[in-house]
């Protein structure tokens, strides 16, 4: 009883090269395909797509951390479940910083709204971004809860 290898041909590295052509068995290229094929998620940059939005991997920051920061001096908000520190920013602010300081320490996603920021300031919050609130905490982002079209990146 013979036993035949079934092989084909495969640009693997580490193959067997056989009548100048690198070959390969097919439990090489199974490997090599499992070593390919990741789950959603997985592929180190940690991106995946929910909802049609790119998502990264950013820390996760609750609430009651949010709290803390809430004077001129040390200011966050929370737009869109995402975490931004705008202490830099405050000095900056086309409206002033009235507006900021009153909405420090909390999610100021209506303000926001409400204010009709241009898309120039819907892509500078990136530069201010530090997280993003966790999963039980989001009220955008989240599914099975409220979700808005166009979310800022």
């Amino acid at each position: 009883m013979s036993t035949v290898d079934t092989q084909v041909q495969s640009p693997i590295e580490g193959c067997d090269v056989v009548n100048g052509n690198q070959t390969a068995t097919i439990l090489q290229l199974a490997m090599a395909a499992l070593r390919l094929t990741k789950a959603p998620g997985t592929d180190g940059n940690n991106n995946s797509s929910i909802s049609g939005h790119q998502q990264r991997h950013r820390p996760q920051i609750t609430l009651d951390e949010v709290a803390y920061h809430d004077c001129y001096d040390d200011c966050w908000i929370v737009l869109y479940d995402r975490v931004y520190d705008i202490t830099n920013f405050l000095r900056l602010h086309p409206g002033g910083h009235d507006v900021l300081v009153e909405n420090a320490g909390r999610d100021a996603t209506i303000a926001f709204l409400n204010a009709g920021h241009s898309e120039l300031a819907l892509k500078s919050l990136k530069l201010y971004e530090i997280g993003e609130l966790p999963p039980c905490e989001c009220i955008y982002r989240c599914a099975g809860k409220l979700t808005l079209k166009n979310l800022p990146d």
